[in-house]
């Protein structure tokens, strides 16, 4: 093999000697167009390593495969002097001509803090809850765009001083109020009772605590197990009360009342009118049979019912006829 290398070696080296310096440097050129010039580079280290150089030495050499760029610039002609100072005077002449415009468009445009004027739509006034027109005034100033619905907010309005006060001096069996556990609840006592104690709802006097006998059938109705428990609880208390005679001696159905003293007997002739009136035994009784709102499904309700229905009869289990 190293017989072969030399061998080649010789006859190119006899070739080269019989060639010309034009066409040795002919023949370079058109070698080192034809290859890349990163395999030309590779092999001149090579070279320079088989003949002791360093590798060092040899990427410090200039890589003569890749051309060098030039630039060149074109020869702009001087102009003459007057026409640079033309040029110049005309640029600054427009530039000040420009500057001293916008000044003059700023003073025009911009109108003094005097002339300066925003319109401002009318304003509401200002709201005042104990103002009685306190609900228009919240919608005119809040929803103006949407219609108005009174009733829906008469929830927010205060109650009336004599909703169920102490200062009355007399009340609708109707508007009598008790507590979960049957008690009546004197006016007077009503508007100290704290809220915590969950007597208070949205019924025909908020600020009062208690509910009416036609407020406990309303929810013995409803469509919440949760409410109807409730209501079967207190009026099985109540007709407990009403007819052990703890609100008075009804007498019999239809009786006048004879002086002050029969006041009491009045009073529980007036409860057990609202109880026949809002059918709250017939409710009672539908609700234990599994006949109530939800087809008697919900068995603690039906158990306030069962329960109310028995507390009547302890009671003495009085109904008063149909008139």
């Amino acid at each position: 093999m190293t017989t072969e290398r030399r061998r080649i070696d010789e006859e190119n080296r006899q070739r080269i000697a019989a060639m010309s310096p034009e066409e040795i440097e002919e023949e370079q050129r058109e070698l080192l167009s034809s290859l890349d010039p990163s395999l030309i580079q590779r092999l001149l280290g090579r070279a320079t390593i088989e003949e002791g150089g360093t590798e060092q030495e040899t990427k410090a050499r200039p890589d003569i495969a890749k051309p060098r760029k030039t630039v060149k610039f074109a020869e702009v002609e001087d102009e003459p002097a007057g026409a640079e100072a033309n040029g110049t005077s005309l640029k600054q002449h427009k530039h000040d001509h420009d500057h001293s415009g916008h000044e003059a468009a700023a003073e025009v445009a911009l109108p003094t803090d005097s002339t300066i004027h925003f319109p401002r739509p009318p304003q509401p006034p200002s709201l005042d809850p104990s103002d009685p027109n306190f609900l228009e005034d919240l919608h005119e100033k809040y929803f103006p765009d949407l219609p108005a619905d009174p009733e829906k907010l008469e929830w927010m309005t205060s109650t009336p001083k004599n909703a169920y006060s102490a200062s009355q001096t007399s009340l609708d069996p109707k508007d009598i109020r008790f507590a979960f556990t049957g008690a009546l609840i004197p006016p007077s006592l009503a508007a100290e009772i704290p809220v915590t104690m969950g007597l208070h709802h949205h019924g025909d006097a908020p600020d009062a605590a208690g509910y009416t006998i036609p407020e406990l059938a309303m929810l013995a109705r409803s469509s919440v197990p949760a409410q109807r428990c409730v209501a079967f609880q207190t009026l099985g208390r109540v007709l407990y009360r009403l007819g052990k005679g703890e609100f008075g001696d009804p007498g019999e159905e239809g009786q006048g009342t004879i002086g002050a003293k029969h006041t009491l007997g009045e009073l529980a002739r007036g409860l057990w009118f609202e109880v026949k009136k809002e059918s709250v035994l017939e409710i009672c009784l539908a609700e234990s049979e599994g006949r109530g709102a939800a087809g008697g499904r919900h068995m603690g309700a039906k158990s306030y019912a069962t329960e109310a229905v028995w507390l009547w009869q302890q009671g003495g289990g009085r109904r008063w006829k149909a008139e």
